[in-house]
């Protein structure tokens, strides 16, 4: 019977519905939502405590996911295309402080991640997402907003990376006559057979092909500066100290560096397909070490190299020949694979949204209607990208006012808030409730006010 399946998800692939046997694809995630049945209706322990326990949830998806493919998805997810624009950020904060910047934030992050995992771990495993979360904790409005948030910076990224992969596939050809707007369409065809992977087990195996090409990839731009190889003419000697600058432009350097580390958003997506989502932390800290050592290795070797003139999107500091083309294919790949790992919980919000019955199901039909709501994303994302003035000041925008509550305010409050719900914040150490305040009062505010008024200024000064 249905209980049966839910025990054993296996076994899922005979489930009778309109459309006939229901044959699950994967990982599938769960036939009901985590915190409302399918009718529609709350569960009745929605909102109570329930501790991980080894035991799937009967509304959760099947956990198959090994420790070491989660890893591979984070970094997949997050080191994107943040790691080429890192060499100009070192060279806009000198060497001090812009890798003390990077060790910094590394830190941070990772513990964000670490409170993400009490929460889902120690008090609510059967939530998904953010927005169970804050569903469980303060009910639908709190709910509406934090979904519609990671909506729109999910949707936000992924226009974003329509146009790094357009401009990594112009940095792998020069066939001048081929204008950027062609480009893009091309970056349409190739990510669109890539975006059919439904999910994140799936993804971890392209995942896996992703960071061996960003590893390819750096070493091609660590080679191409060592032996003098760049395009880098007037060359001003890196610098201990900091340039002169104004305080928004330096804050724009140090939004550029939690920008590469963004990617808290879909970390419970990924824990609830875990096997055993208490390894987590170790799964986020060996992706983690391995960001961190890419991230300072190639921000400071390009800067050395390439001095203040170092350019923002370091493979344009690469002479035209095949070791730039072979660094840019690879580059591309690799933002492909960020593109459709970012895109997952979107994806399936629309997939259910158009079609509940097919979500989890194999064949014509639920494959055709994934291609049109993927060919949707795609069409509609060129569209934004390219023919909304500005763009990527405004995409700096969103992701100034979405960053700081995904990275930084979320995941302390909702451990706050689950701490207090469970009566164990007596229990919290100072030290711990130091940082939380720490980051809810001061972190938070400075990166949404400071974020914005930069990002805005940026706009102000392109007309």
């Amino acid at each position: 019977d249905m209980q049966d399946v839910f025990e054993s998800p296996q076994r899922i692939g005979s489930n009778a519905s309109s459309y006939g046997s229901v044959k699950v694809v994967g990982a599938a995630r769960s036939l009901v939502s985590s915190v409302r049945n399918s009718d529609g209706s709350v569960r009745e322990d929605a909102k109570e405590i329930q501790p991980e326990d080894g035991q799937r949830d009967y509304h959760g998806p099947a956990r198959i996911s090994p420790w070491w493919s989660v890893s591979f998805n984070v970094l997949a997810e997050i080191m994107g295309t943040g790691i080429l624009s890192l060499p100009s950020t070192v060279a806009g904060l000198g060497y001090i402080l812009g890798s003390l910047s990077i060790l910094i934030f590394a830190f941070a992050v990772y513990y964000q991640g670490f409170l993400l995992q009490k929460v889902k771990n120690k008090y609510y495993k059967h939530v998904l997402s953010y927005g169970d979360i804050a569903f469980v904790l303060h009910g639908s409005i709190f709910e509406t907003f934090v979904r519609y948030l990671l909506y729109a910076n999910w949707y936000a990224l992924l226009c974003y990376y329509i146009l790094a992969l357009t401009s990594a596939l112009m940095s792998s050809f020069y066939l001048r006559a081929v204008c950027f707007y062609t480009w893009g369409l091309i970056a349409i065809a190739v990510l669109l057979p890539f975006a059919q992977l439904r999910t994140f087990h799936a993804m971890s195996y392209v995942s896996i092909l992703s960071f061996l090409a960003i590893l390819g990839a750096v070493g091609i731009i660590a080679a191409s500066f060592i032996t003098g190889e760049n395009t880098e003419e007037d060359f001003v000697p890196p610098s201990i100290a900091v340039p002169s600058q104004s305080f928004l432009v330096g804050y724009t350097n140090i939004a550029n560096i939690i920008f590469s580390f963004q990617g808290q958003s879909e970390f419970v997506e990924m824990m609830a397909e875990m096997k055993d989502p208490k390894q987590f932390p170790l799964a986020l800290l060996v992706a983690q070490v391995i960001m961190l050592v890419m991230y300072l290795f190639t921000s400071l070797l390009s800067y050395t190299y390439g001095g203040q003139g170092v350019h923002g999107f370091v493979l344009y500091s690469l002479p035209e020949n095949r070791l730039r083309t072979a660094a840019a294919m690879l580059i591309a790949f690799h933002i492909v694979v960020a593109y459709i790992v970012t895109g997952q919980p979107l994806t399936y919000k629309l997939h259910e949204f158009f079609s509940p019955k097919t979500l989890h199901a194999k064949g014509a039909k639920p494959a055709l209607v994934h291609l049109g709501v993927t060919s949707g994303i795609l069409i509609l994302g060129y569209l934004v990208a390219n023919l909304i003035p500005f763009f990527s000041d405004m995409q700096g925008v969103i992701s100034a006012f979405a960053a700081s509550f995904v990275v930084f305010a979320f995941p302390a409050y909702f451990y706050v808030q689950a701490a207090r719900k469970a009566n164990d914040w007596g229990e919290v150490p100072w030290y711990e409730k130091a940082y939380l305040g720490f980051i809810i009062f001061v972190v938070f505010p400075i990166c949404f006010f400071v974020g914005l008024a930069s990002s805005i200024s940026a706009i102000a000064s392109g007309w």
